[in-house]
C-alpha cells in the first residue's frame, strides 16, 4: 500500500512539472502524420526519466491536443487522463509518426 501511495505521488509530481504552459523556449520536433491524419510534434524539453528508471514521461502534440504520456520503451505508450493522474491503457503506435516519437523519446540524450 505504501509503495502504491509513493508511486502515485511520484507520478503526480512528475505530471505537474510537465503540465506547465509551453514557452517560446520549448523545442518542438516534427514527427510526421498520425493515423488520424494529424501532425505529430514532440516537445524535446519535456522528456523526463521516470523515477524508477523504467521509462520516460513526455509531452507531445497531435492536432491541437497536447497530452502528457509515458513509455516504458518497449514499443508501447499511455496517455495521462484528464485529471493528470490516471493513465489510459497501454497502446501500440498506429503510425510511423508515433513510432518515431517513441524511438526519439527513448533514445534522446539527456
Amino acid at each position: 500500500m505504501l509503495k502504491a501511495i509513493t508511486a502515485t505521488f511520484a507520478v503526480i509530481a512528475t505530471l505537474s512539472a510537465l503540465s506547465l504552459p509551453a514557452t517560446a523556449a520549448d523545442r518542438w520536433e516534427y514527427q510526421g502524420i498520425a493515423s488520424t491524419s494529424e501532425k505529430v510534434y514532440l516537445n524535446l524539453d519535456s522528456i523526463q526519466l521516470e523515477g524508477r528508471k523504467r521509462g520516460y514521461f513526455f509531452v507531445y502534440q497531435i492536432g491541437r491536443d497536447r497530452p502528457t504520456a509515458y513509455t516504458p520503451c518497449d514499443g508501447r505508450f499511455q496517455v495521462a487522463g484528464k485529471d493528470g493522474t490516471i493513465f489510459g491503457p497501454f497502446m501500440k503506435p498506429q503510425s510511423a509518426a508515433i513510432s518515431k516519437m517513441l524511438n526519439r523519446v527513448c533514445n534522446s540524450p539527456r
